[in-house]
């Protein structure tokens, strides 16, 4: 999926599974886990804005009770930031989505 941005678990999964993935991630999912650049995706490096949209999610989420992990928040400004859909296990998202429709999620 061209416009997909692979969040770690799903990266670790594919790694695994020796399953090809097209698309992109983000610097830190890499820093998470370095053996996703075996996968051949775009890696993305968040900008300025990417940051500054992941203080508002975090900010949030925190009003909302729901804290989530500072790399989600920013993994999610990129997603939103780009217009790419977060492929994921992981719940937080769908907690984030709810606040900010903009984030276009698919689970695995």
């Amino acid at each position: 999926m061209e416009k997909a941005l692979y969040d770690t678990n799903v990266l670790i999964e594919a790694v695994k599974s020796r399953r090809k993935l097209e698309g992109h991630t983000t610097i830190l999912n890499i820093v998470e886990f370095p053996r996703a650049l075996e996968l051949g995706l775009t890696v993305i490096t968040p900008s300025l804005e990417d940051y500054l949209l992941a203080i508002k999610i975090s900010q949030a989420m925190v009003q909302r009770g729901m804290p989530v992990p500072a790399v989600d928040a920013v993994v999610a400004a990129v997603a939103i930031n780009r217009e790419l859909t977060l492929v994921t296990r992981d719940k937080h998202f769908e907690w984030i989505k709810e606040e900010f429709g903009a984030l276009k999620l698919q689970s695995v």
